[in-house]
Protein backbone atom coordinates (compact mmCIF):
# COMPACT_ATOMS: atom_id res chain seq x y z
CA UNK A 1 0.00 0.00 0.00
CA UNK A 2 1.10 2.79 -1.33
CA UNK A 3 -0.19 6.59 0.08
CA UNK A 4 0.21 10.05 -1.75
CA UNK A 5 1.56 13.25 0.35
CA UNK A 6 -1.94 14.40 0.36
CA UNK A 7 -3.38 11.40 1.49
CA UNK A 8 -1.28 10.39 4.09
CA UNK A 9 -2.45 14.13 5.97
CA UNK A 10 -5.98 13.81 5.86
CA UNK A 11 -5.57 9.91 6.59
CA UNK A 12 -5.36 8.06 10.46
CA UNK A 13 -4.50 4.95 12.03
CA UNK A 14 -5.20 2.45 14.04
CA UNK A 15 -4.10 -0.85 15.31
CA UNK A 16 -6.28 -4.36 14.57
CA UNK A 17 -6.77 -6.60 16.76
CA UNK A 18 -4.16 -8.33 14.95
CA UNK A 19 -1.84 -5.48 15.68
CA UNK A 20 -2.63 -4.71 18.97
CA UNK A 21 -1.25 -8.67 19.90
CA UNK A 22 1.85 -8.14 17.92
CA UNK A 23 2.53 -4.24 19.47
CA UNK A 24 1.89 -5.92 23.10
CA UNK A 25 2.11 -9.76 23.84
CA UNK A 26 5.85 -8.99 23.86
CA UNK A 27 7.25 -8.34 27.66
CA UNK A 28 10.51 -6.85 25.84
CA UNK A 29 9.02 -5.41 22.45
CA UNK A 30 11.05 -4.97 19.62
CA UNK A 31 11.54 -1.82 17.62
CA UNK A 32 8.54 -2.60 15.43
CA UNK A 33 6.61 -3.57 18.24
CA UNK A 34 7.22 -0.15 19.84
CA UNK A 35 6.29 1.36 16.57
CA UNK A 36 2.89 0.02 16.42
CA UNK A 37 2.84 0.89 19.91
CA UNK A 38 3.73 4.50 19.38
CA UNK A 39 0.05 4.65 17.94
CA UNK A 40 -1.87 4.35 21.09
CA UNK A 41 0.66 7.12 23.10
CA UNK A 42 -1.92 9.65 22.24
CA UNK A 43 -5.55 10.50 22.96
CA UNK A 44 -6.22 10.43 19.60
CA UNK A 45 -5.74 8.62 16.69
CA UNK A 46 -2.16 9.49 14.83
CA UNK A 47 -1.91 10.53 11.37
CA UNK A 48 -0.47 8.66 8.59
CA UNK A 49 2.02 11.32 7.73
CA UNK A 50 3.21 12.02 11.46
CA UNK A 51 3.88 8.20 11.83
CA UNK A 52 5.34 7.85 8.78
CA UNK A 53 7.81 10.77 9.25
CA UNK A 54 8.91 8.84 12.83
CA UNK A 55 9.51 4.98 10.60
CA UNK A 56 9.35 4.73 7.62
CA UNK A 57 6.49 3.65 4.15
CA UNK A 58 8.34 0.59 4.09
CA UNK A 59 6.68 -0.54 7.80
CA UNK A 60 3.62 1.22 7.05
CA UNK A 61 3.43 -0.41 3.88
CA UNK A 62 4.42 -4.10 5.52
CA UNK A 63 2.55 -4.20 8.61
CA UNK A 64 -0.72 -3.12 6.36
CA UNK A 65 -0.32 -5.85 3.91
CA UNK A 66 -0.04 -8.38 7.73
CA UNK A 67 -3.21 -6.82 8.79
CA UNK A 68 -1.79 -4.87 11.96
CA UNK A 69 -2.72 -1.31 10.83
CA UNK A 70 -6.15 0.13 9.57
CA UNK A 71 -6.47 3.33 7.61
CA UNK A 72 -8.88 5.67 8.73
CA UNK A 73 -10.85 8.71 6.99
CA UNK A 74 -11.01 10.45 10.39
CA UNK A 75 -9.38 10.82 13.67
CA UNK A 76 -10.90 8.58 16.67
CA UNK A 77 -10.57 9.57 20.01
CA UNK A 78 -9.14 7.39 22.84
CA UNK A 79 -11.50 6.15 25.68
CA UNK A 80 -11.88 8.43 28.67
CA UNK A 81 -13.66 6.89 31.33
CA UNK A 82 -11.67 4.95 33.94
CA UNK A 83 -11.75 1.00 33.27
CA UNK A 84 -14.41 0.05 35.65
CA UNK A 85 -16.73 2.42 33.96
CA UNK A 86 -15.91 1.86 30.40
CA UNK A 87 -15.85 -2.35 30.77
CA UNK A 88 -19.48 -2.28 31.10
CA UNK A 89 -19.93 -0.95 27.83
CA UNK A 90 -17.66 -2.95 26.10
CA UNK A 91 -18.25 -6.38 27.47
CA UNK A 92 -20.97 -7.72 25.44
CA UNK A 93 -18.66 -7.45 22.83
CA UNK A 94 -15.67 -9.58 24.23
CA UNK A 95 -17.26 -11.59 26.19
CA UNK A 96 -19.71 -14.62 25.03
CA UNK A 97 -20.98 -14.77 28.53
CA UNK A 98 -21.11 -11.01 29.15
CA UNK A 99 -18.64 -11.47 32.04
CA UNK A 100 -14.95 -9.72 31.35
CA UNK A 101 -12.14 -8.94 34.28
CA UNK A 102 -8.52 -6.89 33.93
CA UNK A 103 -6.41 -8.18 36.04
CA UNK A 104 -2.80 -6.64 36.83
CA UNK A 105 0.59 -8.88 36.90
CA UNK A 106 0.56 -8.63 40.65
CA UNK A 107 -2.72 -10.30 40.64
CA UNK A 108 -4.93 -8.23 41.47
CA UNK A 109 -8.11 -7.04 40.33
CA UNK A 110 -8.62 -3.90 38.46
CA UNK A 111 -12.18 -4.29 36.56
CA UNK A 112 -14.38 -6.47 36.23
CA UNK A 113 -18.45 -7.50 35.16
CA UNK A 114 -20.54 -10.41 35.18
CA UNK A 115 -18.37 -11.66 37.86
CA UNK A 116 -18.83 -11.58 41.47
CA UNK A 117 -15.83 -9.79 43.69
CA UNK A 118 -14.49 -12.54 44.73
CA UNK A 119 -14.68 -14.66 41.39
CA UNK A 120 -12.96 -11.46 39.91
CA UNK A 121 -10.09 -11.45 42.63
CA UNK A 122 -9.68 -15.44 42.33
CA UNK A 123 -9.54 -15.13 38.86
CA UNK A 124 -6.92 -12.54 38.99
CA UNK A 125 -4.60 -14.63 41.06
CA UNK A 126 -4.78 -17.49 38.66
CA UNK A 127 -4.13 -15.22 35.96
CA UNK A 128 -0.85 -14.13 37.83
CA UNK A 129 0.06 -17.48 38.05
CA UNK A 130 -0.48 -18.69 34.84
CA UNK A 131 1.24 -15.39 33.27
CA UNK A 132 4.70 -16.31 35.65
CA UNK A 133 4.75 -20.11 34.61
CA UNK A 134 4.25 -18.69 31.09
CA UNK A 135 7.71 -16.26 31.56
CA UNK A 136 9.63 -18.69 33.64
CA UNK A 137 8.91 -21.59 30.36
CA UNK A 138 10.14 -18.35 27.95
CA UNK A 139 13.21 -17.71 29.90
CA UNK A 140 14.36 -21.40 29.45
CA UNK A 141 13.93 -21.23 25.98
CA UNK A 142 9.63 -22.71 25.37
CA UNK A 143 9.23 -21.25 21.89
CA UNK A 144 5.38 -20.22 22.51
CA UNK A 145 4.14 -16.10 21.88
CA UNK A 146 2.13 -16.63 25.00
CA UNK A 147 -0.92 -14.74 23.63
CA UNK A 148 -3.79 -16.47 25.90
CA UNK A 149 -4.16 -19.85 27.75
CA UNK A 150 -8.04 -20.84 27.32
CA UNK A 151 -9.74 -23.55 29.63
CA UNK A 152 -12.63 -26.28 28.68
CA UNK A 153 -15.56 -27.97 30.09
CA UNK A 154 -15.58 -30.66 27.12
CA UNK A 155 -13.35 -32.80 26.03
CA UNK A 156 -13.89 -31.76 22.20
CA UNK A 157 -12.57 -28.34 23.04
CA UNK A 158 -15.09 -26.26 20.96
CA UNK A 159 -15.89 -23.51 23.24
CA UNK A 160 -13.68 -22.25 26.14
CA UNK A 161 -14.97 -21.60 29.15
CA UNK A 162 -12.47 -18.84 30.45
CA UNK A 163 -9.57 -17.44 28.67
CA UNK A 164 -6.84 -15.65 29.97
CA UNK A 165 -5.40 -13.32 27.60
CA UNK A 166 -2.01 -11.42 28.35
CA UNK A 167 -0.57 -8.02 27.43
CA UNK A 168 2.26 -5.50 28.31
CA UNK A 169 1.69 -2.03 28.46
CA UNK A 170 4.54 0.08 29.37
CA UNK A 171 6.47 -2.41 31.40
CA UNK A 172 3.60 -4.02 32.98
CA UNK A 173 1.74 -7.17 32.75
CA UNK A 174 -2.21 -6.81 32.27
CA UNK A 175 -4.40 -9.81 31.91
CA UNK A 176 -7.62 -9.85 30.03
CA UNK A 177 -9.75 -12.92 31.28
CA UNK A 178 -13.13 -13.19 29.67
CA UNK A 179 -15.97 -16.15 29.96
CA UNK A 180 -16.87 -18.25 27.33
CA UNK A 181 -16.00 -17.23 23.86
CA UNK A 182 -13.35 -14.62 23.70
CA UNK A 183 -14.50 -12.08 20.95
CA UNK A 184 -11.28 -10.00 20.62
CA UNK A 185 -11.76 -9.99 16.65
CA UNK A 186 -13.29 -5.99 17.13
CA UNK A 187 -12.74 -3.17 17.60
CA UNK A 188 -14.01 -2.90 21.32
CA UNK A 189 -10.67 -5.16 22.53
CA UNK A 190 -8.39 -2.15 20.28
CA UNK A 191 -10.15 0.53 22.21
CA UNK A 192 -10.42 -1.37 25.55
CA UNK A 193 -6.26 -1.48 25.08
CA UNK A 194 -6.00 1.42 23.83
CA UNK A 195 -7.79 2.81 26.78
CA UNK A 196 -5.25 1.27 28.87
CA UNK A 197 -2.23 2.26 27.03
CA UNK A 198 -3.11 6.22 27.30
CA UNK A 199 -4.75 5.95 30.96
CA UNK A 200 -1.34 6.24 32.38
CA UNK A 201 -2.32 3.60 35.46
CA UNK A 202 0.15 2.89 37.48
CA UNK A 203 -0.59 -0.31 40.12
CA UNK A 204 1.35 -0.62 43.82
CA UNK A 205 -1.51 -3.24 45.30
CA UNK A 206 0.67 -6.16 46.52
CA UNK A 207 -0.44 -9.61 45.31
CA UNK A 208 -3.73 -11.38 46.66
CA UNK A 209 -2.40 -14.30 48.78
Amino acid sequence: MTLSSSEKSSEYLMLTPAGVFEAFGAHIPSKAQKSLQKLFSKTTTMAVEDWVAQYSDDWLEDFSEKGWLEILASPLPAPSMPLDKFLPYVVASLSGHRKAAIASNEGFCLAHIGYTQEQADTLSVAAADFGDFLTRQQQRGWGVSGEAVSFFKQIDLLLPSTSFIFLWIDGSGYFLILEGEPLTNNRAFVELIWGIKTSGLRFNHSRKP
